[in-house]
């Protein structure tokens, strides 16, 4: 700044680096809600699917309650 002092100076450099963290912390703020949002959404679309226009894994449990059957023989990727 011209025509300040070493006061007027230091002082608008803080007012400038204070501008530049508060920026700074509300786009990180944002980006957080924007995720927060972005996974509610998501949590909704899987539970409820006819909110967000999403499929739904309601309902793909077995007709029968119990444990499920395989359809196919399963093999352990460990055993030697």
């Amino acid at each position: 700044m011209s025509g300040g002092g070493v006061f007027t100076d230091i002082l608008a450099a803080a007012g400038r680096i204070f501008e530049v963290m508060v920026e700074g912390h509300w786009e990180t703020v944002g980006m957080l809600f924007d995720s927060l949002g972005k996974g509610t959404m998501r949590i909704n679309r899987n539970a409820y699917g006819s909110m967000g226009g999403g499929t739904s894994l309601r309902g793909s449990s077995p007709e029968v309650t119990g444990y499920a059957v395989p359809s196919k023989e399963v093999a352990s990727k460990f055993a030697k």
